[in-house]
């Protein structure tokens, strides 16, 4: 049974307790899976020599992938979390590498979230500061954060396995916070740098 750790992150002028939270089908959180069809991406190979196609898991991380001429392909890796009894979105973690020692991250969110409150993570056991991403917009049924990883935060993402992102859903709600699995975050974005 995977369990998620829903740990303390203060969000500007607010902060919430540390609670566990089970992932299990039974009424947890879940990792969502926002792909279907596989789609090979490029003649090329994965560091570790396989070939990767749309929807390989590294991690949590899922490789999503879409055509965007009849040679090349667009890719990024995401990780979901919904609620497993209704598959309502908390959060949606999208990361896109820009070259071989940059990515930019997103987030996204139900619409409606407080965005005066912040969209913030920090690393789990590190008590350094927590980052602030900067709202982009709201479209649709979401709102979008994003913050640029240059190579000195990318060690930061190989040197933890957690990831705590949080966020408040609206002006009156509790902060959201959540624990995203990145031990094979730099794998992946590796992966997908390889083969484009």
């Amino acid at each position: 049974m995977k369990k998620t750790l829903l740990a303390s992150i203060v969000l500007p002028f607010l902060a919430a307790p540390a609670l566990a939270q089970d992932t299990s089908s039974d009424g947890g959180l879940s990792v969502g899976d926002p792909g279907d069809a596989p789609l090979v991406l490029a003649p090329g190979a994965s560091p570790e020599g396989a070939e990767v196609l749309n929807n390989t898991l590294f991690g949590d991380w899922l490789v999503s992938c879409e055509a965007i001429t009849v040679t090349r392909v667009a890719c990024s890796i995401v990780q979901q979390l919904s609620v497993a009894e209704t598959d309502r979105l908390i959060v949606r973690m999208v990361a896109v590498p820009q070259g071989e020692d940059s990515a930019v991250l997103l987030a996204q969110v139900p619409i409606g979230a407080y965005l005066p409150g912040g969209a913030v993570y920090r690393f789990d056991g590190d008590d350094g500061e927590q980052r602030s991403m900067v709202w982009q917009r709201c479209l649709g049924q979401l709102c979008e954060a994003a913050i640029p990883l240059d190579s000195e935060e990318l060690a930061q993402f190989e040197a933890h396995d957690t990831l705590l992102f949080g966020y408040r859903p609206d002006i009156q709600a509790e902060p959201i916070i959540v624990a995203l699995d990145i031990s094979e975050f730099n794998t992946a974005l590796r992966a997908i740098s390889a083969a484009r």
